[in-house]
């Protein structure tokens, strides 16, 4: 826009004063500063309200992922609760059985054998000792 046209410098160079006056008077130059200066707060405005809607997303993406995380936690500890409550019914009533405490912690000697009829050495193979498949706690 500040530039002078090429129809002033090939066509009619005697019109070139006439275009120099006219630019004066209608303050071109400083015009176009002002111009610029507000394109410039407008695209620093668009610039801060794209953050701020940016954040806005991130911050509820970042609560999603909280959620999930809460009931991943949750469906964890259920899972647990329940394994550990079939494992204490499976071993009878609570007065006959060891109870749930005692099952979760070891409190109570447990003694753990091969099936009846399995050779531990054959099944697993002779270089690891009869001693090692039994365990007692």
């Amino acid at each position: 826009m500040l530039d002078v046209p090429n129809f002033f410098w090939e066509s009619e160079p005697t019109l070139y004063p006439l275009y120099i006056a006219v630019r004066e008077y209608l303050e071109i130059k400083p015009r176009i500063l002002v111009l610029n200066e507000r394109c410039r707060v407008f695209l620093d405005l668009a610039e801060i309200l794209s953050d701020s809607i940016a954040d806005n997303k991130e911050s509820h993406q970042t609560w999603i992922i909280i959620v999930l995380i809460i009931i991943s936690i949750f469906v964890t500890i259920s899972e647990v609760v329940l394994r550990f409550g079939l494992l204490h019914a499976r071993s009878g009533p609570a007065s006959a059985g060891p109870s749930l405490f005692s099952t979760v912690f070891g409190s109570r000697a447990s003694t753990c054998t091969c099936p009846a009829g399995v050779n531990s050495t054959a099944a697993i193979g002779s270089s690891f000792p009869q001693g090692l498949l039994e365990y007692t706690s």
